[in-house]
């Protein structure tokens, strides 16, 4: 199975660079990151790497394409209700998944540095990713909603849902392995159930009413 973090056949020029910083970034870390490592990879010339867009430019492109895949992969199990264990976001379970993870954890180090070096613009698209995932988490608890009358999850509970997501997917990335996918899964589908089944403002029942006073003598 192909990594959902690569495209190997798009042929824009910024999802080329992105294939090759995903390739650098998830085998070599930040560490060893540059664009003559990226370079390598495309087997071209560091000078022709560069030959549209500046070092900062490309980290832009790159962080705003693996952005668009992050969506897509973390809400891409279109079957994800009917799993044993519904997770509204998805955990990485395989080789490349766990790359993926560690990439967006690379990606954020680049952007700090590059906010250091007066460049905001990539840590502004990564905060932008957080907003569009939490709205799209917002969305799947009302699918998880036990009752037709689910109002939307306070947005203190969504970013803490989503902050735990966000701990149980590096958590599955750490080495030796201390937390297993089905372990991760049925944390999170139960925090997830608890936010979706405890909406703020939930439309009053007959059965939360007080009991009717006596009428006066």
């Amino acid at each position: 199975m192909s990594s959902p973090f690569l495209l190997p056949d798009h042929r824009d020029y910024a999802e080329v660079l992105t294939d090759a910083a995903v390739h650098v970034l998830a085998t070599r870390g930040v560490a060893s990151f540059s664009i003559s490592a990226m370079a390598r990879w495309m087997k071209v010339s560091p000078q022709a790497a560069l030959n549209m867009y500046s070092r900062s430019r490309t980290i832009e492109l790159v962080t705003i394409c693996f952005s668009k895949r992050w969506l897509r992969w973390s809400i891409g199990e279109a079957a994800w209700l009917r799993q044993e264990h519904p997770c509204p976001l998805r955990l990485p379970r395989t080789v490349d998944e766990r790359h993926g993870v560690r990439v967006l954890a690379a990606l954020d180090e680049l952007a700090r540095g590059e906010s250091l070096r007066g460049n905001p613009l990539p840590a502004g698209h990564l905060a932008r990713l957080r907003d569009d995932e939490a709205d799209l988490l917002g969305s799947r608890l009302a699918e998880l909603s036990p009752t037709q009358f689910y109002r939307p999850a306070a947005a203190e509970d969504v970013r803490g849902l989503l902050a735990l997501a966000s701990g149980l997917r590096q958590a599955l990335t750490q080495q030796p392995v201390k937390l297993t996918w089905d372990e991760a899964s049925r944390q999170l589908a139960a925090a997830a159930s608890a936010v979706a089944s405890s909406g703020p403002d939930a439309p009053t029942t007959s059965s939360d009413l007080p009991p009717p006073s006596e009428p006066a003598a």
